[in-house]
């Protein structure tokens, strides 16, 4: 549909083990590759920068204009994507990241506030992973998926390499497509 929406929050949402990690930062490679004079930002708060690195590599997503990173600290994700105002910020993930003292569906709204005022006042579109319950809803409030403004359902059975991101809701367009 034209790309990411300048300033947008999209939360990628599924099951744990299903490659929503490997798919965002084989994205933010491809990214990274046509952006000359800008970056990605892409942080982990899950793996240490040298198992985000080999993983990068093993996708072929290693680029001059990758910016890895790994914290779990709001703060500094917020300075990070502040400071090198990249062409696009991926923060993996919104349950691992903590503002002080982690609490929770409580925590993970406060981080996704946080950074969908920065994406909104920087003009920075942001991927935000969520993580999937055995239940099948996206871990944390459900007002996390209102916050937003895209929310893509990353599906498939991990016993095949077939993969579906599905939109469920778009602010900017249809969600009848796959």
């Amino acid at each position: 549909g034209g790309g990411t929406v300048p300033g947008s929050v999209v939360l990628i949402a599924g099951e744990p083990g299903i490659g929503k990690s490997t798919l965002l930062l084989e994205t933010a490679g491809n990214i990274a590759a046509g952006q000359p004079n800008g970056s990605v930002l892409y942080v982990s708060g899950e793996e240490s920068q040298a198992q985000v690195r080999l993983r990068a590599s093993r996708v072929n997503a290693m680029e001059q204009n990758l910016l890895l990173a790994s914290t779990t600290d709001l703060a500094t994700v917020l300075g990070l994507i502040e400071r090198t105002r990249p062409k696009l910020a991926i923060v993996d993930s919104a349950q691992t990241i903590v503002d002080g003292i982690s609490g929770g569906s409580t925590q993970v709204r406060e981080v996704a506030s946080a950074l969908i005022d920065t994406a909104k006042t920087l003009n920075i579109p942001v991927l935000l992973v969520g993580h999937v319950t055995k239940d099948g809803s996206i871990a944390g409030p459900r007002t996390l998926e209102h916050l937003v403004d895209v929310v893509c359902q990353f599906e498939g059975d991990p016993e095949t390499a077939l993969r579906m991101l599905r939109a469920v809701k778009n602010r900017f367009g249809p969600t009848d497509e796959v």
